[in-house]
């Protein structure tokens, strides 16, 4: 069972995680209480899967090996998560997508990365930037979420 990173801040602020074993079809992997709202990772056989918001479905990667949380953050009041989907792909083992969940619907954000799966936040003036270095060379990239849109940035 591999959870990913989850900051002591985040727990500060009101998340509560529960970790389950996930054997039984629909049940969930990870619930986590944020706020007022809950999120579950289910997964879906046979690789996949599927992401509730209050027992509402917003999200079913049928794409990736794994999707796990990775961190919830707080900006301007609104809770925004940072999911990672994880691939077998050699040339490519990580994307990641954010999910806010504090607007009238829950919105996901289109997969986006370097392909690395070092992400660094930084939440500042209503925007979220996330990090990351580019695999096989030395820059960094850089994508910010802002009102529901993700852009690269660098």
């Amino acid at each position: 069972m591999r959870l990913g990173l989850i900051g002591a801040a985040a727990l500060a602020m009101g998340a509560v995680l529960t970790v389950g074993s996930a054997n039984a079809a629909d049940e969930p992997r990870l619930t986590a209480a944020l706020g007022d709202e809950v999120l579950k990772l289910i997964d879906i056989a046979p690789k996949g899967t599927k992401v509730l918001v209050n027992d509402a479905m917003v999200l079913e990667d049928r794409d990736s090996a794994l999707v796990s949380f990775v961190n919830a953050y707080t900006l301007d009041g609104r809770w925004l998560l940072l999911l990672k989907a994880e691939s077998d792909a050699k040339d490519c083992p990580a994307r990641f997508r954010v999910l806010e969940l504090s607007s009238p619907k829950p919105r996901v954000s289109p997969p986006f990365g370097s392909c690395s799966d070092a992400a660094e936040v930084a939440t500042d003036g209503g925007v979220m930037t996330v990090t990351m270095p580019v695999p096989a060379s030395k820059d960094i990239a850089a994508w910010t979420y802002r009102d529901g849109r993700i852009a690269r940035t660098r």
